[in-house]
């Protein structure tokens, strides 16, 4: 248990409880409400347009939001946040393609020339781009693969 020790009559906390201690233990880090304001944070930070935005929905001071910002392991917990919302949005578009696509070759020829050839410049766009995907991802598995060798 901490130290509490009374200073001009207010109870004031010693150890690693104590004001601007930054080497705070890891039971104290890893608490439920410490773990809990994190998740609150990040969730806010996901939703959110700017930092003064997600302490506003999170409940948490700014300076605290800002802090976490600094904290690595809260950076790692962050971007992996991030990562999983950006690949669900990536599954949610991958489910919109063949509708996209169909609206696309029912474009290429409505009769309306400005239409069809944006369609066509889509379709040409999107193919590139995906052999330029494709070609990458096959050129870093034989990296992965000569690595692991």
């Amino acid at each position: 248990m901490e130290d509490l020790r009374k200073t001009n009559g207010k109870q004031t906390a010693t150890g690693k409880f104590a004001p601007g201690n930054k080497k705070m233990s890891e039971d104290v880090l890893k608490s439920p409400m410490k773990i809990a304001n994190r998740e609150k944070a990040i969730t806010a930070l996901l939703e959110s347009v700017s930092i003064t935005d997600a302490a506003k929905k999170c409940g948490l001071n700014e300076k605290t939001l800002r802090r976490y910002l600094e904290d690595t392991e809260f950076q790692t917990e962050f971007r992996a946040a991030r990562r999983v919302v950006f690949e669900q949005n990536i599954i949610r578009l991958q489910s919109l393609h063949a509708g996209a696509v169909d609206t696309l070759e029912r474009n290429l020829n409505c009769e309306n020339p400005s239409v069809e050839v944006r369609a066509a410049q889509i379709i040409i766009e999107g193919s590139r781009k995906d052999f330029e995907t494709l070609d990458v991802l096959s050129r870093l598995e034989l990296l992965e693969n000569a690595v692991e060798k």
